[in-house]
């Protein structure tokens, strides 16, 4: 079954969505293409998960790593129906705003405008929903706690520097190391090289949505053949139950 796959440049929960999305390829067999707004690019790298998305949409035809304007061919296979199901997940504010205005204008907002055109079910998962205490969830990419940072003070030297592939780790006058994130990929290995513990990395952290997105979030509520979910679970249990239908 094949199924198109949209992310956007929100950080929310793209760490669980994804290995729910690879867990379920393997469950069902599912072929995915997987379309990638820039911003949603940038994300997934800084978040780390560039080499899982390779493998859930590295193989053969249907199996494409879509990023930005590349490959726009999707589009019309949206329109022929070869896709069961589009998938938004995890889905920024501003790309529920684009939708809910008719803005198409990035592969998500694209998807979502020909899927709705051509009766293609869609599942979105907007990152700005509140919990039951009115507040929503994101996590931190990796960054240096300047508090607990004291290698380079007391040894001259920065041993999570060194662990670096990448070379993200750099010093601010040459004193404060902090970490370059139009250059990290989320590896998580300078966390166990900085022996104060002062590289977090997936942090959680509680947020308060504004009205004007959970207005937004609303309006996609009830429209015929979108189905909106609240929570990584949600998702889970929407896109199980679509497949086991069959997904019309």
């Amino acid at each position: 079954m094949n199924i198109l796959w949209a992310i956007t440049g929100s950080g929310a929960y793209i760490r669980d969505t994804v290995h729910l999305i690879y867990e379920l390829k393997k469950i069902y067999g599912l072929k995915i293409t997987t379309v990638l707004s820039k911003w949603g690019y940038e994300v997934a790298r800084i978040y780390g998960v560039i080499d899982i998305l390779r493998e859930i949409s590295g193989g053969a035809y249907y199996e494409e790593l879509l990023i930005g304007d590349q490959g726009m061919y999707y589009i019309g296979r949206i329109n022929l129906g070869r896709y069961k199901l589009v998938v938004i997940a995890p889905a920024s504010s501003n790309t529920v705003a684009k939708i809910v205005h008719g803005i198409a204008d990035t592969p998500p907002t694209l998807a979502f405008a020909e899927a709705i055109k051509s009766e293609v079910p869609v599942i979105i998962f907007p990152t700005d929903v509140p919990g039951p205490n009115g507040y929503m969830y994101s996590e931190t990419p990796c960054y240096i706690d300047r508090s607990l940072c004291k290698c380079v003070q007391e040894l001259g030297i920065c041993p999570a520097m060194e662990t670096c592939s990448v070379n993200a780790i750099v010093l601010v006058d040459n004193i404060i190391p902090r970490i370059d994130l139009s250059k990290c990929i989320g590896c998580g290995k300078c966390i166990e090289a900085c022996s104060y513990g002062a590289i977090k990395c997936w942090k959680r952290i509680k947020l308060k949505p504004r009205d004007l997105d959970l207005e937004n979030i609303e309006k996609l509520t009830g429209q015929k053949s979108v189905y909106v979910v609240k929570t990584v679970n949600e998702l889970r249990n929407k896109m199980v139950e679509l497949l086991g239908e069959g997904i019309g």
